[in-house]
């Protein structure tokens, strides 16, 4: 049975007690086993969760989908929005449609779509450096009120407001329950993705996420820099010209287009590189989901300062409004004197 152990770990990645219990459970058949240990074994754990901040008056919801045995991130998306009643929403669903819910509730009036991108950049990040050791120990443990902790610091950093409130929820799967069919808007982990070649044309490869065929957004004034100049984590303006109907999708849930119009969306530069006589740059709009170009190589575009959303910028615009209120009733009575 060892050999068995050992042949079944190289196979599909396993530790050495999964495999032990597939094997087990087989009845020591090695290739029931191979064909059988993702229906056996709980790699994907899936929190759904929500939260308000009373400082700050933002809702939101957000989606973290984790794979144990790799302690990874395998995707994650989130929604800020001013509209309270996304707080309202349920958690007790099917992650599936908890998901779904959450990509078109993107699409409504009222998103912070800098503070979306902000929360998802800050989510990815520190759940992959600061806390990787306690989040994916506690999911395994299920200490469900530690990762709740973390997700509330990581949120509540982010969006500026210590004292909001989150919920959570959680699902646990196996990697066949978590597969989506061929059809889906978003790749299941291993699916092949597309990618640029030199013509700008999608070619195959593996990496579970999904490239789109992005166009930058050029920029002549003095402010702007050249391309060799960007930096990792820089932020850049792009146009999403994907044709294919999973890039169209994507589009509109990211906010890329109104109607037929397509409008830049701001994103984050993940690398540059030289592709022959051009630069092929590559940005992220959210963990799974990138996009890659190719340039002339003195292209320059402009090089966007992240807005920090405080209270104080609230405060401003209620001063202002109450000194514009305050004026009316002093115009309104001397008229009428």
């Amino acid at each position: 049975m060892r050999e068995n152990v050992k042949i079944l770990m190289e196979e599909t990645g396993c530790d050495e007690g999964q495999a032990e219990l597939a094997l087990h459970s087989t009845g020591d058949n090695l290739e029931k086993a191979i064909k059988s240990i993702d229906l056996l074994l709980k790699y994907i754990v899936v929190i759904k969760g929500k939260f308000i901040c009373s400082q700050t008056n933002v809702y939101g919801q957000f989606i973290v989908i984790s794979h144990l045995n790799q302690k990874r991130v395998v995707r994650l998306s989130a929604i800020v929005t001013y509209d309270p009643g996304i707080y309202e929403g349920a958690l007790d669903c099917k992650w599936r449609d908890f998901e779904k819910r959450l990509y078109a509730d993107r699409l409504s009036e009222g998103c912070a779509h800098e503070l979306i991108q902000k929360l998802e950049q800050n989510l990815n990040w520190q759940i992959a450096s600061d806390y990787r050791k306690s989040f994916f120990q506690n999911l395994k443990d299920r200490n469900y009120e530690e990762i709740t902790a973390i997700l509330q610091s990581i949120v509540g950093k982010s969006l500026e407001d210590s004292q909001l409130k989150v919920e959570m929820n959680v699902e646990e799967l196996n990697l066949n329950q978590f597969k989506f069919p061929q059809e889906s808007t978003i790749l299941s982990e291993g699916e092949v993705k597309p990618y640029l070649n030199e013509t700008q044309e999608p070619v195959s490869r593996k990496e579970g996420a999904i490239v789109l065929k992005t166009e930058l957004v050029t920029d002549t004034s003095s402010s702007s820099v050249e391309i060799e100049k960007l930096k990792k984590n820089d932020l850049i303006l792009v146009k999403i010209l994907d044709s294919r109907d999973i890039a169209k999708y994507l589009s509109r849930l990211l906010g890329g287009c109104k109607g037929e119009e397509v409008v830049p969306l701001s994103t984050i530069v993940e690398e540059v590189r030289t592709e022959g006589e051009r630069w092929a740059v590559r940005t992220r709009f959210s963990p799974g989901i990138l996009g890659e170009t190719l340039v002339e190589k003195k292209t320059k575009v402009r090089r966007l300062k992240p807005q920090k959303f405080t209270i104080e910028n609230k405060k401003l615009y209620l001063g202002i409004f109450v000194l514009a209120l305050i004026a009316g009733l002093i115009f309104y009575v001397l008229l009428h004197k």
